[in-house]
């Protein structure tokens, strides 16, 4: 706003005291243009679509400004008066920071305060201080002066119009977010995953939104109470390994909680006892190899025989002291007891090989290299005697004995 308007807008706006101008009203009625500024003071940058559902004021205004100056120690209080109710106030101005973030300060701003826009061009601002009040829906509807008495009048009647929501869309759809994942958590049993997401909920100030916390909050509690009673069943069973899993869960529900504190001092109980740490290691190598067995059954019905069975060597081999260990090794006992099984792992293991050794061999021979060639054929010929593979190594080897000396 240049400095040449001073006297003649502050003659405006006194009268606005009393009437809003025609270019003001004009916007009564209209959808409120959105806002954005460079740089925000007292907030997080906003928008009018971020802040949908709740009612905001929109004042114009500048440092060098007299009426505005008058009527901030009023918008301060306006704002924490209606803070609770969902109205928020933004004051919009075109000035630089440097100027603006000591002089809010100065005269103690608590509201959002927007700099260095030319948003006000998009409402038809002509003078300054100017208010705009934007319903939950997104519309201008009332314009004037901010220490006009219609505008508290204005917010007031309103309120009673279209009660603002206490959240932003932003933050309910953050809390569906982490109420889903509680959810989620406790679908599957695992009430640490329920109880991480239900403490990265925002404040929640939405009824409807919050008798859904208050329900998932007293099914966490459920599900902690039954985690709790499980965990010393299975003690009483001698079952340490799921006993320490149910405790583990319990323990990391967080550091206020009571029954995290329990679980710790459980966990630390049975750990001290050496024989009962033995069965917990014992526990957990057995679920190990059980979900290790599990992949490679799953593996099998894409991988070849030949991997299926090493991947059952190796797992009978890593745990040979377990269930699943036991039940691998027999697995792949029974499978090199099937000849035919075996002769097809014989052939994709003679095709991935003597693919190889062949073409080498014969790249030697083209070379003249005739020893290192014979190398390659013996391969071929020791480690598949009776393939395909084995009889061309033999003719190979025969051209090879009629080929020059190096």
């Amino acid at each position: 706003m240049k400095t040449s308007a001073i006297v003649l807008s502050s003659v405006v706006l006194l009268v606005l005291v009393v009437v809003a101008p025609a270019w003001a009203q004009g916007m009564v009625g209209r959808p409120a243009p959105e806002i954005s500024a460079p740089y925000w003071l007292n907030t997080p940058p906003l928008t009018l679509k971020g802040l949908a559902g709740k009612l905001v004021i929109v004042e114009f205004w500048a440092t060098w400004c007299p009426p505005c100056r008058k009527s901030i120690p009023h918008l301060i209080e306006l704002s924490k008066k209606y803070a609770s109710q969902g109205v928020v106030f933004i004051g919009l101005t075109d000035e630089p920071r440097d100027g603006v973030e000591p002089f809010a300060k100065q005269m103690g701003m608590t509201y959002a305060v927007g700099g260095g826009t030319n948003v006000g061009a998009a409402y038809g601002v002509e003078g300054i201080p100017t208010a705009f009040l934007v319903d939950t829906a997104g519309k201008v509807v009332w314009a004037g002066h901010p220490m006009d008495p219609a505008f508290v009048q204005a917010i007031e009647s309103q309120l009673k119009k279209t009660p603002p929501t206490m959240m932003s869309v932003e933050g309910k759809a953050l809390a569906k977010v982490f109420l889903d994942k509680a959810e989620e958590g406790l679908k599957k049993g695992e009430v640490g995953s329920a109880a991480a997401a239900l403490a990265r909920l925002p404040k929640v100030a939405d009824p409807a939104l919050q008798e859904r916390v208050e329900t998932v909050r007293k099914m966490l509690a459920e599900a902690v109470a039954a985690r709790a009673a499980e965990a010393e069943q299975l003690i009483a069973e001698k079952d340490y390994y799921k006993a320490s899993l149910a405790l583990t869960q319990l323990a990391a529900l967080g550091a206020d909680s009571e029954q995290a504190k329990k679980a710790q001092a459980r966990l630390k109980e049975l750990t001290g006892d050496e024989k009962i740490k033995a069965e917990i290691e014992r526990g957990r190598r057995e679920s190990q190899a059980a979900d290790a067995l599990a992949e490679v059954e799953k593996a099998g019905q894409t991988k070849s025989t030949a991997e299926t069975l090493a991947a059952l060597d190796d797992l009978a081999t890593r745990f040979p002291d377990t269930k699943a260990g036991k039940a691998a090794a027999d697995k792949a006992k029974a499978m090199r007891a099937d000849p035919e099984l075996m002769k097809k792992v014989m052939l994709a293991s003679a095709d991935k090989d003597c693919k190889g050794w062949l073409s080498m061999a014969r790249n030697f021979m083209k070379a003249g290299l005739k020893d290192k060639a014979k190398s390659y054929l013996d391969q071929v010929i020791q480690k598949y005697p009776d393939t395909d593979y084995a009889k061309e190594a033999r003719e190979m080897l025969a051209a090879l004995a009629k080929m020059p000396a190096e």
